[in-house]
């Protein structure tokens, strides 16, 4: 059997079980694996992790890969229950784990991002998932931005009311607009058929915020900073859920993985799920971004439209990008200064990286290049993603 670390836990639960699931080795290995029976395989046709295509530079540096370990996180409405192909992923996470400082940071791509996904062409990031289910969105991944990510899990959005609320809800900060947004987000999700509880909100400020509540936050788009702030919304909530889940005791961690198990797909074996480690709880989130870090909105012909242009989220520099998205991630390489603005800037204004590859940071960028540690293996973007990027860069008029 595999080695299990943290990464494992990933894999079976997604980031918002994390600590839950630690909790259940706890209460006993026979819980865990009544509740790992009911987790939802890939078929063969959706996920074979002999197809899994990975940058071969990155897979092969040893220090890296055994420093860090990459889990893709989906998130997937499906009202059916069904998490494999024909599914849009309409949230889409790599969390970034240090195995030795036990530090993760999580980092969202964007769902109209423009990619080149294999064997398909020129699409949606969201789209990927649903043409070829999690095979295929970890090789777009992978492909686009030089990653060599093998592992995933999916998570259905329809469990994550009621995980927060057997916890006793989380807490978060939440402005005037948005109050105003997650209340006409839930009656729109009653009357959509959803099942979910409509517990209208009456205050901004820190806030603890119900199952319905979160996920109708998490949800929004409809304000300014559109997908941008939705993506940083759901980290918002990933976290807070994490922070909660600390707190929680043993037989509430247990409902929720015998409740929300089978809203769950993995590739995770067995014998990993009971291996999990019991040290899970000193695993912090430290940081969290968007990416690309330089976007623009755009129109223009994909593979689901090829006769027409539709909205999407074109990369305007994206070697430069995946350069430092590399330094972020694993520092690696020399950060690269990017002086082009982004339509997500001033939404996406968390995370280190967003803070430094801005163009109004130009000090802390340069500190950052002259600090870097230079044992560390370099790193330069595959050919492959420069001509990705150049393609990309044609698209943005």
């Amino acid at each position: 059997m595999k080695k299990i670390t943290i990464m494992k836990i990933l894999k079976v639960f997604g980031f918002v079980f994390l600590f839950a699931a630690s909790g259940a080795v706890g209460v006993g290995a026979g819980v865990v694996q009544h509740s790992a029976e009911k987790i939802q395989k890939p078929s063969v046709d959706e996920f074979n992790e002999d197809n899994i295509m990975v940058n071969q530079a990155v897979a092969e540096d040893e220090e890296t890969t055994e420093m860090y370990t990459d889990i893709a996180i989906f998130g997937v409405d499906a009202r059916n229950h069904s998490l494999g192909k024909g599914n849009r992923s309409d949230s889409i996470m790599v969390a970034t784990i240090n195995n030795e400082t036990h530090d993760v940071v999580l980092t969202s791509f964007y769902r109209d991002t423009l990619v080149d996904i294999p064997g398909k062409g020129y699409d949606k990031l969201t789209h990927a998932y649903s043409y070829g289910g999690p095979e295929l969105a970890i090789n777009t991944l992978n492909h686009n931005f030089d990653m060599a990510i093998k592992d995933y899990v999916t998570v259905n959005f329809a469990i994550a009311e009621d995980i927060i609320d057997m916890m006793g809800g989380v807490e978060i900060e939440i402005s005037n607009s948005e109050v105003n947004s997650i209340n006409k987000f839930m009656v729109e999700l009653y009357n959509e058929g959803a099942d979910t509880d409509v517990e209208y909100l009456d205050e901004s400020g820190m806030v603890t915020l119900t199952g319905s509540q979160a996920v109708a936050y998490a949800r929004t788009r409809n304000l300014k900073g559109g997908d941008y702030k939705r993506a940083k919304r759901q980290r918002t909530v990933i976290d807070a859920a994490i922070k909660k889940a600390k707190k929680t005791d043993f037989a509430t961690i247990t409902q929720i993985i015998n409740e929300s198990i089978s809203n769950v797909n993995t590739s995770l074996s067995m014998d990993e799920i009971l291996g999990l480690a019991k040290n899970v709880f000193d695993y912090n989130v430290i940081d969290s971004q968007g990416f690309p870090y330089h976007v623009k909105n755009a129109k223009t012909n994909t593979y689901a439209f090829p006769t027409q242009r539709t909205f999407v989220e074109i990369s305007k520099c994206l070697a430069d990008d995946v350069k430092n998205l590399h330094y972020m991630l694993y520092g690696v390489g020399t950060p690269v200064m990017v002086d082009v603005n982004s339509d997500s800037e001033m939404d996406e204004d968390n995370g280190k990286a967003n803070k430094l590859y801005g163009t109004d940071t130009p000090t802390s960028l340069e500190t950052d290049a002259k600090t870097v540690d230079e044992s560390k293996k370099d790193y330069e973007p595959s050919e492959t993603v420069k001509g990705i990027s150049e393609e990309l860069a044609s698209r943005v008029y």
